[in-house]
Order: C-alpha cells, then sequence, then structure tokens
C-alpha cells in the first residue's frame, strides 16, 4: 500500500496544492493521499482558525482522487511537526510506504526541520520543484547528510501563494489561485480581510499603477524575515508608505508639514507620508510612521520595520530590474546592500540625494567593518 502525506496551513489551499496533490496520486500510484492542515505550526502565525483552514482544505480536495482530510495535527496539543504525523500514519498503517510531499524549499531547508534524519528514514521524499539546478543540489545534499530516498513530482509549481491569495483580499483585488467553491468560503466567512477599509481608503489616494506598487511592497514586506514588528506593523507601514506621493504642496499645511530639512522633493512625499497616515489613517503607533518616513531615505540606526518597508519597496516583483542578487544571509545585509545600489543608481541619474542617506551608507559600512 502506499500512502502519501500532504501537509501545510492551508492558509488558503490554493491550486498549486491540487496540482501537486494530483500529480502525486497518479505519479506514485497512491492508495490513499492523507492531508493534514497544521495545527499550530512551529514556523508560522496563522492569521485564520484552524477550523476554518480546515473546512478550505476539504473543500478544496474533495475532488482530488483518493485524497482524504485528517484532523490529527489539529487534534493534537502542541506544536505541529512532521516528525508526529509521519509517526501517527506509521502506527496506523505499519506495513504502507510513505511518500511525504514537499515543496523545494522545504527539501532545501531540510536542515532546519525537526529530526530530518528520522523523517528520511519513515518516508520518501516527493518533491515538486521549480528549479532544475538547485533541487539536484539540494537532493545531494538530503541524500549524503540524511540517507534521504527523494522522487520528483512531474509538475511545476507556479508563483502562486497563499500569502499573496490573502493580500488581494486585503486589496480588493481579483483572486483566481483557488477553486470556486474556496473563494465562495472565504467571502461567505469574511475572511482575510481585516485591513479592507484601509486599503479601500488607499486606492483614492494613489494612481492605478501606483496602488499596483503598494499591493508588492506590502507583499514583499510580509515575505522578508522578521523578528521584532508584528505582521500588522508591517502590512500598515508597506500599504502607506506612499499615502502621500500625489499630495501637493499647496496642502502641506493641512497636515502641518513644512519641508525643514530642505529634503529633495523626490523624498518629500515619505516625510508628509507619516503625516498623512496619522491625520487621515489614525496610525499612531510611532515604529510605523518612522517606517514610512524614512522609507525612501533611511537613516543612521534603522528598526527592523524600517528596514524591510526600505527593502520591499526597492525590491518589489514588478521593479523593473533585477534584485535577487541583493538580497543575502541577513536582513541588515540585504538593507545595506539594496541602499548602496539605490544610492548608486541616484548618483548616476545625477538626482539630488538627501544628506541621511549618506550619513546611513557611512553608519552601516562602519557598523559591518567593526563586524569583520
Amino acid at each position: 500500500m502506499k500512502i502519501g502525506v500532504f501537509g501545510g496551513t492551508f492558509n488558503p489551499p490554493h491550486l498549486t496544492h491540487l496540482n501537486i496533490a494530483n500529480a502525486a496520486v497518479a505519479q506514485l500510484n497512491l492508495d490513499k493521499l492523507l492531508v493534514f492542515p497544521c495545527g499550530d505550526p512551529p514556523h508560522k502565525i496563522c492569521s485564520e482558525s484552524a477550523a476554518h483552514r480546515l473546512d478550505m482544505t476539504r473543500l478544496a480536495f474533495a475532488d482530488v482522487a483518493h485524497a482524504e482530510v485528517d484532523t490529527f495535527e489539529i487534534d493534537r496539543q502542541g506544536k505541529s511537526y512532521t516528525l508526529d504525523t509521519l509517526r501517527y500514519v506509521r502506527e496506523k498503517y505499519p506495513s504502507a510506504q510513505l511518500f511525504l510531499i514537499i515543496g523545494g524549499d522545504s527539501l532545501r531547508d531540510l536542515d532546519g526541520w525537526h529530526c530530518p534524519d528520522e523523517i528520511c528514514r519513515i518516508a520518501v521524499l516527493a518533491v515538486a520543484c521549480r528549479k532544475d539546478v538547485e533541487k539536484q543540489q539540494s537532493a545531494r545534499r538530503a541524500k549524503e547528510k540524511y540517507g534521504a530516498e527523494i522522487v520528483f513530482l512531474d509538475v511545476e509549481p507556479d508563483d502562486a501563494s497563499s500569502t499573496e491569495i490573502r493580500l488581494k483580499r486585503q486589496f480588493n483585488l481579483p483572486i483566481t489561485e483557488v477553486s470556486p467553491s474556496v473563494l465562495k468560503y472565504i467571502y461567505s466567512n469574511n475572511l482575510y480581510g481585516q485591513y479592507r477599509s484601509m486599503t479601500l481608503k488607499l486606492q483614492g489616494y494613489l494612481k492605478k499603477p501606483r496602488f499596483s506598487h503598494t499591493f508588492y511592497v506590502t507583499l514583499k514586506g510580509l515575505e522578508l524575515p522578521r523578528k521584532q514588528c508584528t505582521e500588522q506593523q508591517v502590512f500598515t507601514a508597506c500599504a502607506l508608505h506612499d499615502c502621500a506621493k500625489y499630495i501637493g504642496s499647496d496642502r502641506y499645511a493641512d497636515y502641518g508639514f513644512v519641508n525643514t530639512d530642505n529634503q529633495p522633493l523626490s523624498v518629500v512625499h515619505a516625510f508628509l507620508g507619516a503625516e498623512v497616515a496619522q491625520k487621515d489613517f489614525g496610525i499612531t503607533d510611532q515604529t510605523v510612521l518612522d517606517a514610512i518616513r524614512f522609507h525612501t531615505t533611511a537613516r543612521p540606526k534603522m528598526t527592523e520595520l524600517d528596514m524591510i518597508v526600505y527593502i520591499a519597496d526597492k525590491t518589489e516583483k514588478s521593479r523593473p530590474y533585477p534584485t535577487e542578487h541583493l538580497f543575502a544571509y541577513t536582513l541588515e545585509q540585504t538593507f545595506l546592500n539594496v541602499m548602496k545600489e539605490a544610492y548608486q543608481v541616484c548618483k548616476d541619474r545625477k538626482m539630488q540625494i538627501s544628506p541621511l542617506t549618506q550619513e546611513a551608507i557611512d553608519y552601516y559600512e562602519k557598523l559591518f567593518k567593526e563586524k569583520i
């Protein structure tokens, strides 16, 4: 008997999940596909309840052959570890061959999993992966380090992500990446809508291309690693970072704003934006307001949220230039890379540069030299 084990937060489950599930059933000739919505994931915080995610998972996988949604991870207490789930399946089906269905990023990050060696002893890793070179490198490492048996599914995942789907709902954009039944459930239960009043109001402040840019900045911000700031802070600061972009100087007085530091015109909207966010959108969190204020110039001693908004603004995926080479192992190093590149672009274009930007570059270059 062959059994596939497919877990995830499914917040929400989308069409890529279903494509992977169908490919696994067909290619591996599975007798059963057990789908496990995660209860309390150790690596992320779920924005919706386990009950909603369970309901959506049942709707999404209803037409997948041999699929059964199992509530083991939701019912148990404590964090949901893949190893515990595999042990549960092994005890229930002692003679079955188990296949753990994962994405290429999970194979790449296998070292960070709880007891990866035992996981690889219990189950074959069935991997849906995008990049051929990366998957071969990850597979070789997993085989050498953990003795993993690996098969690659004949399906190439697209760029759909649950984060982007949730964000489309917040920005009132059309959602095409989920099944009709899941989409209906999302709207019927008003899921993923806690910031919609803010974004609907924001839409009146921005032109369509700028609103689209703001969506992608918010998406990138939510995808970046964070340890100190909250999702709400990241969402709010990213969503409102350009809220003053189209407010002319004739309205500065409405917000009590004076460009006392004679900042270049290209960055004034950031400083004004902090005032607009406070007065028009009711934002009182000073950390959020500062992240908006310094998202174009940067400054010495940036907070984590400052860095996230700055990086997201310069590297969101609709930008018409490559950015992958700027990303490093730490948020701080990525920030410095992005800031130096943006500074050079401004110099090449002979744009006026804020003194704050030079101060920030000097500060962080000295800081990193001291650490080496």
